[in-house]
């Protein structure tokens, strides 16, 4: 990439450039015959350096973007050729289920909600500018991280170089020489950027321990209602008298002979679960066409409108553990069941709303930490390149939703070998 550089410095206009101390928040870059005598090796030398720039030139065309400096951390550039490798990441990771998206939905994975895990990231943006955020504040963070660890005397472990390597090697592997070359990427070059990763994340986990005892874990779930998250856990048998396949979006609807035909094999089922040992197996080995046996559970404030009216799932709730209900045929959503409690008062729910409130104040105090830590040093972000980035376009043609399809089946026959 040092030849297209070259190329492409030429005539470079400066950029602008924005100062920030610290991310945004919200409350949320591969490739005859020597007897032919001396013209030939010419020509085929010729041939070869013109195809070399060809490659240069169509991975400059596909980025199009220059290695214009995107952000300047403590004095060190980090370049739209540094950012390749951070946006594939994400690329890749939704651009198997863009298709999915379009076909059912209507619109892009780009173009729905923001699906990613930066908790100051604005829940309502788009997955694309959630994401292009995302991955400008973890270059950020990385960065100061990295020299914050490195002025603590941290070192890498001989594992951990070992699994930066390692890490490196899995990352270009089924990537072709023109496509790394586009990606500005290489094992060499990984391996450096994922030993900055390692060290800057075991600094973060060594100051989130101290960052994690501020909180005040009583204060983080006073909010939680264990009244509303009440847990109700089920075992069921049912039909539905109308159904949509997933796959074409078709909907089918039962006739009435197979609504009273199912409907007598729940309460067959009924009368057998009255003296059965085991409710799950009142099917046996056979499986009825129409009615199926599942599990599940819903909360006192969520309740359960898929299957149940409000007033059938009061009824419900009412049950006591190990009690089954008659057979129940729900006009208004079209389902008709045979259900058992099996707990109806379970925790949870509550449990794990409560994990979730501990776990995001902990992150709260570390975002905020890191804030504080940010304005020490001199973060200056070059707007100008960046607004320019528009994620699910810069990687997604150098490597495809097919070739990523092509790399994990092949990852996944190298796996079933072994």
């Amino acid at each position: 990439m040092n030849a297209s550089k070259k190329i492409m410095n030429q005539g470079k206009k400066e950029e602008t450039i924005s100062t920030s101390s610290a991310p945004k928040t919200n409350s949320k870059v591969k490739l005859g015959g020597a007897s032919d005598g001396p013209g030939m090796k010419t020509y085929v030398l010729g041939g070869f350096c013109v195809a070399l720039i060809l490659i240069l030139c169509i991975g400059v065309g596909i980025q199009q973007f220059k290695p214009s400096t995107v952000l300047k951390i403590d004095g060190e550039k980090i370049t739209m050729d540094d950012m390749m490798y951070p946006i594939y990441e994400r690329e890749s990771k939704y651009l198997p289920s863009n298709e999915i998206y379009e076909s059912y939905l209507g619109t892009s994975i780009w173009d729905t909600g923001y699906m990613g895990t930066d908790s100051t990231v604005d829940s309502n943006v788009t997955n694309a500018e959630g994401l292009k955020q995302e991955i400008i504040n973890a270059e950020t963070e990385y960065a100061v991280l990295y020299n914050e660890a490195v002025k603590a005397k941290y070192k890498l472990t001989k594992d951990e170089e070992k699994d930066a390597r390692s890490q490196a090697k899995k990352a270009v592997k089924g990537l072709s020489f023109v496509q790394k070359l586009q990606l500005n990427i290489s094992e060499k070059k990984l391996s450096k950027r994922f030993e900055k990763r390692i060290l800057a994340d075991r600094y973060k986990a060594d100051q989130k321990k101290t960052t994690d005892a501020t909180v005040n874990e009583k204060d983080a779930i006073k909010n939680v209602s264990k009244k509303d998250l009440r847990q109700y856990d089920v075992q069921y048998y049912s039909f539905a008298k109308k159904s949509t396949d997933s796959s074409t979006g078709t909907e089918t609807k039962l006739t009435d002979k197979q609504i009273k035909e199912y409907t007598k094999k729940l309460n067959e089922l009924a009368a057998k679960a009255k003296t059965a040992k085991d409710f799950t197996k009142l099917l046996g080995s056979k499986k009825e066409s129409g009615v199926t046996y599942n599990s599940g559970n819903f909360t006192e404030k969520e309740g359960w409108s898929t299957y149940l009216s409000d007033a059938n799932l009061k009824k419900i709730k009412k049950m006591k553990n190990g009690e089954i209900s008659g057979v129940i045929t729900d006009s208004s959503t079209g389902y008709t069941m045979l259900i058992k409690m099996v707990n109806n008062n379970s925790n949870k729910s509550y449990d794990s709303a409560c994990d979730e409130a501990i776990t995001s104040a902990k992150q709260t105090a570390y975002n905020e930490w890191l804030a504080k830590l940010e304005k020490k040093h001199q973060i200056k972000k070059y707007d100008s390149v960046w607004n320019d980035v528009k994620i699910g376009t810069v990687t997604t043609s150098i490597v495809t939703a097919d070739d990523l399809s092509k790399m994990a089946e092949a990852d996944s026959s190298s796996s079933e070998s072994k």
